[in-house]
């Protein structure tokens, strides 16, 4: 798959992404307290895209072309198999990028001390997953688009 097609990928992987938090983190107006400060729902899909587009395009885009390129020389004969070991690839692949994010922050900010690391690490996974599955989508759409035409 082409770089082009990463970045959309990223970007819809993004959107999906910033959606589900900000849907799980959201609080309605009817469940609010007086004298706490609530962010909208808007505004915390705003503050997740801003967020995650970044990390999607710079590590889940590069690592998914580099995995692309590696599992593009190599044959399987199962299609489970080939599944299965892609998913395993791209959820290492989240969790080498909140590895990189955790030791940039640390190196940065000297602790990581208030951060839950498990959480990260678990949502850093799913989040590799959504593009990987995403990714697989698009490529049966496009061969779908393709075979039509």
């Amino acid at each position: 798959m082409k770089l082009p097609e990463k970045i959309i990928i990223s970007v819809l992987s993004t959107l999906i992404f910033s959606l589900s938090l900000a849907f799980l983190e959201y609080t309605p107006v009817t469940e609010q307290q007086t004298g706490v400060a609530y962010f909208s729902f808007k505004v915390l899909v705003i503050i997740y895209v801003i967020f995650s587009l970044p990390v999607y395009l710079i590590g889940g885009g590069l690592y998914s072309y580099f995995v692309d390129v590696y599992f593009d020389k190599v044959q399987f004969r199962n299609k489970f198999l080939k599944y299965l070991i892609e998913f395993l690839v791209y959820a290492a692949g989240g969790l080498l990028i909140v590895g990189v994010l955790l030791a940039i922050i640390l190196l940065v900010d000297g602790s990581v001390a208030g951060i839950l690391i498990s959480k990260f690490f678990i949502v850093g996974a799913l989040a590799s997953l959504l593009f990987y599955h995403i990714s697989l989508i698009s490529k049966k759409a496009l061969k779908f688009v393709q075979d039509k035409l």
